[in-house]
């Protein structure tokens, strides 16, 4: 481990705290997508009970209507959202728009993507709990 402390090191471009802002948003579109893809698969094993017949789709439903596949399907809605606020930054950057200042446009397209988000989450508490 000690080999390593020139790239992980408090001195290293890679320690957390001296990475700038815009290397934390790369780092969570990755992220993301990731997470995205592998919904991508388990949401095909599920689909896929449907051609082994009712009985197993019945039990994959009941399942994932529990509260912490609820509670994931949040967090997938999470990632959802930062992934695509980090995307629409790279839009934005590619179109030369915020180059100069994308802090700035980081910051607000967190704070839209935060909103979007305790939305989303109120609008599911709703629909869920029926009132």
């Amino acid at each position: 481990m000690a080999k390593l402390k020139w790239l992980f090191g408090k001195n290293s471009d890679l320690y957390p705290a001296n990475m700038p802002s815009g290397m934390w948003f790369w780092v969570a579109r990755r992220v993301t997508g990731i997470i995205l893809a592998l919904y991508l698969f388990a949401h095909l094993y599920v689909l896929s009970g449907l051609w082994v017949g009712q009985d197993k789709w019945s039990d994959s439903m009941e399942l994932m209507t529990s509260d912490l596949f609820v509670f994931l399907d949040f967090l997938l809605l999470g990632a959802v959202i930062v992934h695509t606020m980090t995307g629409l930054a790279v839009v934005l950057f590619d179109a030369g728009i915020g180059v100069r200042s994308y802090k700035k446009v980081y910051w607000v397209l967190s704070i839209i993507g935060a909103v979007l988000l305790i939305g989303a989450g109120y609008a599911a508490w709703y629909i869920i709990s029926g009132s």
